[in-house]
């Protein structure tokens, strides 16, 4: 049901798959049908379907009349009209229904007269007392025929109600099934003496009967052709809206979301897992609905035949097959929920062995990755050998079952044909629909080996579509400021803490940073610097105090728009397959070629970029994995500050440029975003002590404030930072005695 749910928009096409699949199973189930009948009728009858002969004789008419009531011969004189010595049939469809169990029995002692019956066993069956018996068997010798009969019927011997309480006697002793084949041998014979081609007769019926076998299994072929088209187009849609799904909340997700994930168990979800359910939806519409409709309406036939005595057979193998699907499914369904989670595990170790490879072989850990790999991969083995072995019974189980079933139909029926009670046409097709039934419960258990591991995908994917991202839009947006947005950015008092952690990361941090000035954040590793500027676009939500723009808080903003306000540029630089270009527009692909061009320059990347052969075409690997580190953080740098944003961010962005590059890039910086509010994270004292205020961060708190001269003399942890850096003169200290500020030596200008 799981499964089933992802087709909630699709119930169309589950309409169309069912009125095909109805359509299917009838034609298919019709085909036996057709079959008893080419064997019964066609081959066993000579193609002669009713007792009612449609042209006969007088005188074989009369002979069939001596058995009838004079009810019954009122009604087949009224039937049937005079056409020269032969008679033809003239009544309805109806009529000739009436007509057909009365004319079956006096056609079939018509029959039985017209060969000869023994005299003995005539006078006992027709009651006829013993002291006129001795005298009639030497009157009419060893046999009685019709002319016989009729003889005696005239000398006023034998009363014709005789004949029809023998009709009644003898019927009942032969059964339905051989007073009808008597019977149409009967009119076989009577409508070849009145001069009906019978072989034709014959021929035509099995070639009509042919045609619609042929017709039949056409129109089942198309439908299955036109199934599986339906059921892949399906699947595609499901698994498509699927894998947009999950990666349009993947992307939703800030990272407290993302945390509860693996990156390599979300990758299996969006691949591995509906994978999975895409190909079970494909079997749910072909075969799951498929083997019900068939086996019910296998059933349903089977129970036309009426009581043949051989249903016990169909219950025997319907109770085996269920026991052992039962047992198999109980063994393996376990295994299935653990194999996804292995498959998981071995994805997860091998994207740590790939991304991790550098370290791997520089501390040769090489043999032990290899091991711990192996380790994970055995396990999946194992379990993949345990379920394919189980369920690799079926198949042979089900063959055994199937075969077993046949052969008893056949050992039990044969005496149900021997009897006359059941013909061989009917016994070939009910062996036919009891295979389907069979057939039908195989179908179900080939299914049953992928439909538990698609419950655990489905399963799986719903855990991550289930989780609602705690970032999200606000019900109704803040309205941008009377003209437009300046980037002033704002700090109140703003504490975090991480979900399900007990301490404040951060706590009661209060800065503002406005238009055209630079903010410097710097503290030691693990104080929360990084996580103080992942808060300005909302990859985390503040759990105290407020965080605004131009006033209003961020939380009020629509996250579009607020994003479209920053630069960010985190720790480390990630550029995506393509271009240079390409990396550098992906803010605003609109952005013009000169604006690149510009944004490459200020992060100091146009020198590297330019000596390549293809210039800002060239290609960037996934990762960026084809550029130096250095080179990867200036693109990235670039990238931010291309599309102009009112606020740039960067979280320790600087530390992977030299000390040259470094200056050179935060003067450009100072001319292009002179109108930004930036905000710098870094390690170096170097980087930020030219900011118009630093922000000195220890254990979540504030602990300084202000200037890089005005810390070096209040603010203790700022001071041994800068000392274990740079030098005093470096540092502008003499004596101990921090410099005046270059701004103070030429009149206060920056």
């Amino acid at each position: 049901m799981k499964t089933f749910s992802f087709l909630k928009h699709h119930k169309l096409s589950i309409v169309l798959a069912l009125a095909l699949l109805i359509v299917q199973a009838f034609c298919e189930l019709s085909l036996p049908t057709i079959m008893s009948d080419i064997v019964n009728t066609g081959i066993a009858n000579g193609g002669i379907t009713s007792t009612v002969p449609t042209t006969i004789t007088e005188e074989d008419l009369a002979s069939v009349k001596l058995f009838l009531t004079s009810d019954e011969q009122a009604a087949v004189d009224a039937a049937y009209t005079a056409d020269g010595s032969m008679l033809t049939f003239s009544g309805s469809s109806e009529a000739r229904a009436n007509l057909e169990q009365a004319m079956a029995e006096a056609e079939m002692l018509a029959y039985q007269f017209k060969e000869g019956v023994p005299t003995s066993e005539f006078v006992e069956s027709a009651g006829i007392p013993s002291e006129a018996a001795a005298a009639l068997e030497t009157q009419l010798g060893g046999t009685v025929d019709i002319a016989g009969l009729q003889r005696l019927i005239s000398m006023g011997v034998l009363d014709p109600s005789g004949l029809v309480e023998a009709r009644s006697q003898l019927v009942e002793r032969l059964g339905d099934q051989a007073v009808t084949a008597r019977a149409i041998e009967f009119v076989r014979t009577a409508e070849s003496a009145a001069g009906v081609d019978v072989n034709r007769v014959q021929t035509d019926y099995l070639l009509s009967q042919g045609a619609y076998m042929l017709a039949y299994a056409g129109l089942a072929g198309l439908c299955a052709v036109a199934l599986a088209l339906n059921a892949s187009r399906t699947a595609a849609a499901v698994a498509r809206d699927l894998r947009h799904d999950l990666y349009d909340r993947v992307l939703a997700f800030s990272p407290a979301e993302t945390s509860q994930f693996s990156a390599a168990s979300l990758i299996t979800r969006a691949t591995n897992d509906v994978q999975q359910i895409q190909t079970v939806i494909v079997m749910i519409l072909r075969l799951v609905l498929y083997a019900p409709v068939m086996g019910i309406g296998a059933i349903i036939r089977v129970v036309s035949f009426g009581d043949t005595g051989l249903q016990w057979v169909i219950a025997v193998a319907i109770v085996a097959i269920s026991v052992a699907v039962g047992l198999l499914m109980g063994l393996t369904l376990p295994r299935f929920r653990i194999m996804q989670k292995l498959v998981d595990k071995n994805n997860l170790i091998a994207r740590e062995i790939i991304t991790g490879i550098m370290p791997i072989r520089a501390f040769g850990r090489s043999r032990h990755e290899e091991e711990r790999y192996d380790r994970a991969n055995s396990e999946l083995t194992a379990t993949y050998i345990f379920t394919n072995r189980a369920m690799a019974f079926m198949s042979p189980l089900m063959l055994i079952v199937m075969n077993v079933t046949s052969v008893a139909i056949l050992w039990f029926g044969a005496a149900g044909v021997d009897a006359g009670t059941l013909q061989v046409g009917d016994l070939m097709a009910y062996m036919n629909y009891t295979i389907q039934v069979i057939i039908s419960f195989m179908m179900l258990t080939m299914i049953s080996v992928m439909l538990p591991r698609a419950d655990v995908a489905a399963e799986r994917v719903r855990e991550v579509l289930a989780v609602e991202p705690s970032i999200s839009e606000p019900a109704s947006p803040a309205p941008a400021p009377v003209g437009g947005w300046t980037g002033e950015l704002a700090f109140n008092d703003v504490s975090f803490a991480y979900p399900g952690s007990e301490a404040n990361t951060l706590e009661n941090v209060s800065f503002m940073v406005r238009p055209g000035e630079t903010v410097g954040i710097i503290g030691s590793t693990g104080v929360g610097k990084s996580t103080l500027v992942s808060l300005i676009p909302r990859l985390f939500d503040a759990t105290a105090g407020t965080i605004t723009v131009d006033g209003v808080d961020v939380r009020d903003m629509g996250l579009t728009e607020l994003r479209d306000l920053i630069g960010f540029v985190p720790q480390k630089g990630v550029l995506f397959s393509g271009t240079i270009a390409d990396n550098i527009k992906y803010g605003d692909p609109a952005l013009p070629d000169e604006a690149v061009e510009r944004a490459a320059a200020v992060a100091q990347a146009a020198a590297f970029i330019e000596e390549k052969p293809e210039g800002y075409e060239s290609a960037i690997a996934q990762g960026g994995s084809n550029v130096s580190g250095g080179q990867r953080q200036r693109l990235a740098i670039a990238r931010a500050i291309a599309r102009e944003p009112k606020i740039l961010v960067f979280d320790d962005a600087f530390s992977a440029l030299d000390y040259k590059t470094d200056a050179a890039l935060r003067d450009a910086l100072a001319h292009r975003a002179a109108a930004s509010s930036v905000v710098i994270v870094a390690q170096r004292i170097a980087t930020i002590m030219r900011a118009d205020k630093i922000i000195v961060l220890d254990d979540g708190h504030v602990v300084g404030s202000g200037t890089h001269l005005e810390l070096l003399e209040s603010c203790r942890a700022y001071r041994e930072i800068a000392e274990s850096q740079l030098s005093p003169e470096e540092l502008g200290i003499a004596d101990g005695v921090p410099a005046p500020r270059a701004s103070e030596k030429e009149g206060g200008e920056r």
